[in-house]
């Protein structure tokens, strides 16, 4: 609530009181057995400082649904997912919600189902609710046939996507059996690298090994980071891929329809599901404050229009959730006969427990939740505590000033419809000086009519106590045959504060318990003695103000100077750094272009020797130096096989080739060194021959789909990506494999369709080359 003070125009008696109770304690434990985020919504923004009126409204409600739980109709408790930014994203013109996003719609709109049927099953106060809460039943069906589970559009969502996507399989059925008749083919069982059928640019194509290349009239579209294998599209297989490239598309533009469409029906229903989810915010969280009540063994208060209470069996409910049924129960009343009540007695008896108690138990009734008292509570438009110790160390302020600064603030608002609870009034000086002063706030707060609760070790207040009309006296109870306190409030008595006589029983030193007693006894103190040594102690203490003010402003000016140097050194580092990324970023955009420039000009079968030096003359800023024989990784390190992204450990080396023998794939091979980081942290494959990419705890924004399903792949990909854009990522790595192609295809899809994708591209070789996919996100 502190956060938030400044917002919600609460002012400074109202935070300075909420912090004094532990009122947050309170409304964390509320927010904790919220069901979902609109009740803890719900929780976070409620504020005790409302009219009668509303607080009557609050009790209420709590009153009403404690009724129908005691006869067992039940709300749902289930979670909701939070909708907020998507409701204001669907008010948009031309906003599109991806599948996902309207799939949790849809779960709002069954949550908004569920509640209303849960008012429905009886009749009272809060049945009316139900209509408000209703779904719209249109847009519940729209979305109901148009998304599965993971929020993919089933084929039922429009009669042209069901045509297209049928035509699709067909034609994607027709080509892949055309290919296949190439790789069965006996006479063309030579050419083929593998026997499979792999997708590259959105186009089904052959595995041909790179030495039989012009035996087929065929199409090359990619080669093999090994450079020993082409993927080509036979010349008489073009008209299929065509054909199967405009139906996709003809698919994606149908779902982006579809999309739109039902976007565009969300936020015409955004009022409503707006009103609703505010009402099943409320009624969770007043669900969820009758369930903490019964933790503490709370009830239902009722608050009166007067600025008095009168309390039986009040408890403080904090200590009632730690202490469940260990706490005792008193009673305190303040407003009709007496407007002060002055509690006495020796500390660790209750009395700042007591003074809590009645404030927190009437900002829980303000808030609409059980209390721990029987009675009536009064309603106060102001409530002030000047509770606890507020000194502070970087303002200068001793205990005592604290409690001064604060008293001021309390006797300039308080009057008759005024709570204000004084923990230790007159504490921490003189002790006739602070009586003298705890007397005077006491008589100015009665002067004014507020309803005052005040603890005090003083004799003074005491005093004052009984002899004041309207001043009521008690005391917390202590047996001093158990040296413990018994919590109990006695009225008409105050309680003594007991020091000697818990000294004595602690084990204090007879002689010494005895002169302490005799000098209790004799009241007397010799003013003159200590005058003198009030004059020597002032000329000391001046004399090392003196010098301690000399040694801060020494050190000041040392600070000064430091924070100068450090600035000056900040300024010449982020200079440098600045001219050191511009240099890059220039090296970087000329080389990108020369790249693309050459990229071309060997597609269009130009001279391919010059493209090929070109490439070579732009890879030289950029090629890792080689590596020394005593930098060469040492048998048995762990780590990397760069071209693939492969865990493999290292069982030779040669220094004189520059090179090392790992194990890969149940393979040893050798391999330059220059492809093998050596990764200390990275896990060894359990299974035998098998790969393993680099483990997401050392590489969290990587992801490995090979040996998945297309379907589970992709819903871990859509996870993936909504990890990182929360994150603040702008690229992530996907590493499918190569094999069959399909994982890689369904990445490729999920780049073109996902607006959070900017760009995909391939990985460098040395990165995973056609096995990994890097995807720009916006």
């Amino acid at each position: 609530m502190d956060e938030d003070a400044a917002a919600a125009g609460v002012t400074s008696w109202q935070n300075s009181f909420w912090r004094a109770l532990d009122a947050s304690d309170v409304q964390s434990a509320w927010s904790q057995h919220c069901g979902h985020i609109y009740g803890r919504r719900y929780v976070a923004a409620t504020t005790p400082w409302v009219t009668l009126a509303e607080i009557h409204d609050r009790l209420n409600w709590s009153q009403w649904l404690s009724q129908r739980i005691t006869a067992g109709f039940s709300l749902p408790v289930a979670d909701i997912p939070d909708v907020n930014t998507l409701l204001d994203l669907a008010q948009r013109l031309g906003a599109v919600l991806s599948g996902r996003d309207l799939r949790a719609m849809l779960n709002v709109l069954m949550a908004q189902k569920g509640y209303a049927a849960a008012l429905r099953q009886t009749v009272d106060a809060l049945t009316e609710l139900a209509a408000e809460i209703d779904p719209p039943m249109a847009l519940s069906r729209s979305l109901n046939m148009a998304l599965d589970e993971e929020g993919e559009l089933l084929d039922t969502a429009s009669p042209d996507l069901a045509l297209l996507r049928q035509r699709l399989r067909a034609s994607r059925g027709e080509l892949q059996r055309f290919l296949q008749s190439f790789l069965r083919n006996p006479d063309w069982q030579e050419y083929w690298q593998d026997q499979i059928i792999v997708q590259r640019n959105e186009r089904y194509v052959l595995p041909l090994k790179a030495s039989h290349k012009g035996r087929i009239k065929a199409i090359v579209h990619d080669r093999s980071a090994s450079g020993e294998t082409l993927f080509v599209e036979p010349l008489v297989a073009v008209e299929l891929n065509n054909q199967l490239v405009q139906d996709r598309r003809a698919e994606l533009q149908e779902q982006e329809r579809i999309l739109r469409v039902l976007s565009a029906a969300v936020g015409a229903e955004v009022p409503g599901i707006v009103v609703a989810l505010g009402h099943m915010g409320r009624l969770d969280a007043v669900r969820a404050g009758l369930e903490l009540g019964d933790t503490y063994g709370g009830i239902l208060p009722k608050v009166g229009v007067a600025a008095a209470f009168d309390l039986q069996a009040l408890r403080h409910p904090l200590l009632c959730l730690r202490h469940p049924g260990q706490v005792v129960g008193n009673s305190v009343h303040l407003g009709a006969d007496a407007h002060q009540l002055v509690i006495t007695g020796p500390n660790t008896g209750g009395k700042t427990a007591t003074l809590k108690a009645v404030g927190l138990n009437h900002l829980m009734a303000y808030m609409g939740l059980p209390v721990t008292a029987e009675g009536t509570l009064g309603y106060f438009c102001k409530c002030f505590a000047v509770i606890g110790d507020a000194q502070d160390i970087h303002t200068d302020l001793s205990t005592f000033s604290a409690q001064v600064q604060r008293l001021q603030e309390v006797l300039r608002h308080a009057d008759a419809n005024s709570l204000v609870l004084l923990d230790e009034l007159g504490n921490g000086t003189d002790p006739r000086e602070g009586g003298a002063l705890a007397q005077a706030v006491a008589e100015a707060l009665l002067a004014a009519k507020s309803c005052t609760l005040l603890t005090s070790h003083l004799e003074v207040m005491k005093r004052y106590a009984l002899s004041h009309e309207g001043v009521a006296l008690a005391g917390m109870g202590f047996d001093a045959e158990r040296l413990a306190p018994t919590y109990r409030l006695q009225w008409g008595v105050g309680g003594a504060s007991q020091g000697l006589a818990i000294a004595r029983r602690v084990g204090m030193p007879a002689p010494l318990m005895a002169r302490a007693e005799a000098l209790y006894a004799d009241d007397r103190e010799d003013w003159e003695r200590w005058e003198a040594q009030r004059e020597g102690l002032l000329r000391a203490a001046q004399q090392a103000l003196d010098e301690a003010a000399l040694a801060r402003n020494e050190a000041t000016t040392s600070a000064r100077r430091l924070e100068r140097e450090l600035e000056a050194a900040r300024q010449e580092r982020e200079k440098a750094a600045a001219a050191a990324h511009a240099e890059w970023e220039n090296i970087l955009m000329t080389a990108r272009q020369q790249v693309r420039k050459t990229i071309a000009a060997l597609k269009s079968g130009r001279d391919t020797h010059a493209a090929s030096a070109a490439l070579q003359r732009l890879e030289a800023p950029f090629r890792v130096e080689e590596q020394r024989a005593d930098s060469l990784p040492a048998v048995g390190a762990k780590g990397l096989f760069l071209p693939l992204r492969q865990v493999s450990q290292v069982l030779r080396v040669d220094p004189a080739q520059q090179r090392v023998q790992i194990q890969l794939r149940g393979k040893q091979l050798w391999v330059p060194a220059a492809q093998f980081a050596v990764d200390a942290a990275v896990q060894m494959p359990k299974e035998k021959g098998s790969t393993q990419y680099a483990a997401p705890g050392d590489h969290p924004w990587r992801l490995d789909l090979r040996g998945q399903l297309r379907e589970d792949a992709l819903v871990a990909l859509c996870r993936h990506v909504d990890g990182a854009v929360a994150a603040g990522r702008q690229q992530v790595e996907i590493l499918h494999g190569k094999g069959n192609g399909v994982l890689a295809e369904m990445v490729r899809e999920f780049a073109g369709q996902d607006p959070r994708v900017s760009q995909w591209r391939m990985a460098r070789p040395e990165h995973g080359g056609g096995g990994v996919s890097e995807l720009e996100l916006r």
